[in-house]
C-alpha cells in the first residue's frame, strides 16, 4: 500500500514534468452532456490520479482504524488475562506459604504425640530438622515469552 502511494506521487512528478517542460498542448473533452474546450493534455492525468490517491488515502485511513481498534481490544483482553494470573499466582502463593504453615504445625503435633504414645522410645525434635521456616518461599521459574517480556520491557538483564 505505500509503495503504491510512493508510485503515484513519482507519477504525479513526472506529469509534472511533462506539463512544466513546454508540453501544453490542449484538446477538447467531452463526458456526457459535458463540453470543455482547450484542456491541457496533462489535467487529465493529473485527475485521475488524485482520484485514485484520495481512494487509496481513505482506505489506508479505514484500514488503520480498524487496525487500531483490533490492537485495543487485544490489548483490553490480554490486560484482563495478565490480571487474572497475577492474581492467581498472588493466590498460588499465599496457599503454598500457608500449606507450608500447616505442614510445619502438623509435623510438631506430630513429634508431640509420637513422643508422648505407647510404649516407643520419645521422638527427638532434632532428629528431623524442620526446613519449611529456613527454605526460600516458592518462586515459579519464568516461561520463556515472560523473560523475552521482561528483557525487552528493560526490567531484567539476558541472562539465564
Amino acid at each position: 500500500m505505500i509503495l503504491f502511494l510512493l508510485l503515484l506521487i513519482v507519477a504525479a512528478g513526472i506529469v509534472a514534468v511533462y506539463a512544466a517542460s513546454g508540453n501544453a498542448g490542449t484538446h477538447d473533452v467531452t463526458l456526457w452532456q459535458w463540453h470543455w474546450s482547450a484542456v491541457p493534455d496533462w489535467v487529465p492525468v493529473v485527475l485521475t490520479a488524485v482520484v485514485f490517491g484520495g481512494l487509496l488515502l481513505l482506505y489506508m485511513i479505514y484500514s488503520g482504524m480498524v487496525h487500531g481498534v483490533r490492537v485495543g481490544s487485544m490489548r483490553r483482553r490480554v490486560t484482563t488475562r495478565e490480571s487474572a494470573i497475577i492474581d492467581l499466582r498472588r493466590d498460588n502463593q499465599r496457599l503454598r506459604e500457608e500449606n507450608a504453615r500447616v505442614r510445619s504445625e502438623l509435623n510438631g503435633v506430630d513429634r508431640g504425640v509420637a513422643a508422648t504414645s505407647g510404649e516407643r522410645e520419645p521422638v527427638e525434635a532434632t532428629t528431623a530438622p524442620d526446613r519449611s521456616r529456613s527454605a526460600a518461599p516458592y518462586r515459579p521459574r519464568a516461561s520463556f515469552g515472560e523473560r523475552v517480556r521482561a528483557f525487552f520491557s528493560g526490567r531484567e538483564p539476558a541472562g539465564y
